[in-house]
């Protein structure tokens, strides 16, 4: 998990948008067949990096360190119930800001130690697994 945490922030962001297009590309029966509806994959996959984008490199850097702990925890809560609601594209862009978030000296560049809140990413990573799993089988 402290992987997770300890990746750069356009590191993050790239593999998350990748994910993005992957489980968009299952969403919108684009891979397998059926009912192919391009539109849809290209503009849910360019909604969810955007809103990704938004939240880690806006919202994530103004938050207050002595909150942090607490919007970690919200941001894998949201991811989850995001899940149940939405589990396309904003399951994983929550999750990434939680990720982001996580990462020891978000609030200070160069410094180290433990990730502020382990529960908010363990629920952030279930999240996407869980959104993964959701687009493919449908």
């Amino acid at each position: 998990m402290s992987t997770i945490t300890r990746m750069p922030r356009t590191q993050v962001l790239v593999v998350m948008a990748v994910l993005i297009v992957i489980a968009e590309l299952f969403a919108n029966d684009i891979i397998g067949g059926g009912g192919a509806d391009v539109g849809g994959w290209i503009g849910l996959s360019l909604f969810g990096i955007a809103v990704m984008a938004l939240l880690v490199l806006v919202g994530v850097p103004r938050i207050p360190a002595g909150s942090r702990r607490t919007w970690i925890l919200g941001f894998g809560v949201a991811a989850v119930i995001l899940c149940a609601v939405f589990w396309s594209a904003l399951p994983f862009a929550v999750a990434a800001a939680a990720f982001v978030a996580a990462a020891p000296g978000e609030e200070h560049p160069g410094e180290t130690g433990p990730a502020p809140s382990s529960a908010g990413v363990i629920l952030a990573a279930l999240a996407t697994v869980a959104a993964f799993i959701l687009c493919i089988v449908g």
